[in-house]
């Protein structure tokens, strides 16, 4: 049974969501928590490596339990309604923090409620949310359609949250005040739009195998994820492209602010870069029987690297900046769009491969990656700036400011390489034809 078209919308209403938290925590939070709060990069950066080892542990939880609890409102939709509203309070605790408490009380309260917020709450929101497309459908046409509207639509919050934020923050005074009423007030519409997912979809499928690899021993479970070479390959390209994600998305704040001369135009870079995704995404479906996914991927790789080489010809010409980015956001398309239906494929592959069929411990598994990828590009951006001598005021020394043009400009390649060496060495669409036919 095919899903309706109010279906998709609804589901990918729900990534939109999800994209408000996800925008802040890998682009403005650093930036607020260093310029606003005045806590030094080496220790934000330090504080984001360490919660994602309690992220990493906090997604193969939350497998366990989906995979133990049912309820009548479905295996992954009912965790929507569960955390919708956790969701808007705790994004809004992130910036709560205490401004005239010692290094030491903010640095904890940071830790506390960055891991509220990411490693509890959006962790049992997200990782339900994403394993739920195979549930609602069993035709693999639909369910790449359906996860192409789930990613053209999830750059949209992405895109609002990152060019309106600040404009809208300085409006209200530029203080920690503003910020606290701006994200009440995402967290109030993501609540809405989380509500619209629960309401407007419905799980269908859930298979005998699945059914049954859910009875068998954790580790029965993870040694069936590592035999998948192709899970294996697609966790190590996502954390390159969590890595991409943060570089671009943080760093993006600072190389406005102290390289282009006004923070504000990161709104329009981020703008810029995100329409050409949403309609590169759109465009998706009929190039996927023409050149296939790891192609796509592949290529948009390729890209993204032209674009930051570009990029090196005048990295303080506005012009140049903003086509780099509208150039990067056609590469960024397919890796966004294909993610999810190539993950369908390798779960399918594994249950070939090994008999058992692995579906919300990979999907953990795989957030893992992004998550770790993510620590790691933080922690990086941190003590890298630190060593710089960055101090988060007005002016900033000349090396400080170099540090900030190299991270944008070649940590961005490093991700999209190391992106395109996975898709090398990636090769299931060729087989998978012949892997589907025997499943069936």
């Amino acid at each position: 049974m095919k899903t309706s078209i109010s279906e998709k919308i609804a589901y990918g209403m729900g990534d939109v969501a999800c994209n408000v938290v996800y925008a802040l925590t890998s682009g403005l939070i650093v930036y607020f928590y260093t310029n606003v709060i005045g806590v030094s990069a080496g220790v934000v950066g330090t504080i984001l490596l360490v919660s994602r080892v309690f992220d990493g542990v906090s997604d193969l939880l939350i497998a366990q339990l989906m995979d133990k609890i049912n309820s009548r409102h479905g295996k992954a939709r009912a965790w929507i309604l569960w955390m919708a509203a956790p969701y808007a309070v705790s994004a809004t605790a992130l910036f709560a923090v205490p401004s005239h408490a010692g290094k030491m009380v903010q640095a904890i309260y940071i830790f506390v409620t960055y891991n509220l917020c990411t490693t509890v709450v959006y962790t049992a929101l997200n990782l339900p949310y994403s394993a739920m497309a195979p549930l609602m459908t069993n035709d693999e046409e639909d369910l790449a359609k359906l996860n192409i509207f789930r990613m053209s639509m999830s750059p949209v919050s992405n895109m609002i949250v990152t060019a309106l934020s600040l404009p809208l923050i300085n409006f209200l005074g530029g203080d920690q005040r503003a910020w606290i009423i701006v994200t009440a007030v995402y967290g109030i519409i993501a609540f809405g739009m989380l509500m619209w997912t629960f309401l407007g979809t419905k799980e269908r499928f859930h298979t005998e195998a699945a059914a049954e690899a859910e009875n068998l021993p954790f580790r029965v479970r993870l040694k069936a994820a590592a035999q998948n070479k192709y899970f294996i390959i697609m966790f190590l390209m996502v954390m390159a492209l969590a890595l991409y994600q943060n570089v671009n998305g943080t760093v993006s704040t600072y190389y406005a602010q102290y390289v282009l001369g006004n923070a504000e135009i990161m709104g329009v870079m981020q703008t810029c870069e995100k329409i050409p995704w949403i309609l590169g995404i759109i465009c998706m479906a009929p190039l996927i029987k023409k050149f296939g996914k790891r192609n796509l991927v592949l290529g948009g790789a390729i890209i993204c690297i032209a674009a930051q080489i570009i990029l090196m010809i005048n990295p303080e010409n506005m012009k140049l900046v903003l086509a780099a980015s509208i150039i990067r956001g056609l590469g960024e398309a397919p890796i966004n769009g294909l993610t999810f239906t190539m993950l369908a494929d390798v779960i399918n592959y594994g249950h070939w491969k090994t008999g058992i069929r692995v579906h919300a411990l990979i999907f953990s598994t795989f957030t893992v990656g992004q998550k770790f990828g993510g620590g790691v590009a933080g922690w990086a951006i941190g003590q890298l700036m630190q060593l710089s001598g960055f101090t988060g005021s007005v002016t900033e020394t000349v090396e400080a400011v170099a540090m900030i043009k190299n991270l944008y400009i070649y940590g961005v390649i490093l991700a999209w390489g190391l992106i395109a060496i996975c898709m090398l060495v990636y090769h299931l669409d060729k087989e998978y034809d012949q892997v589907l036919a025997e499943l069936k």
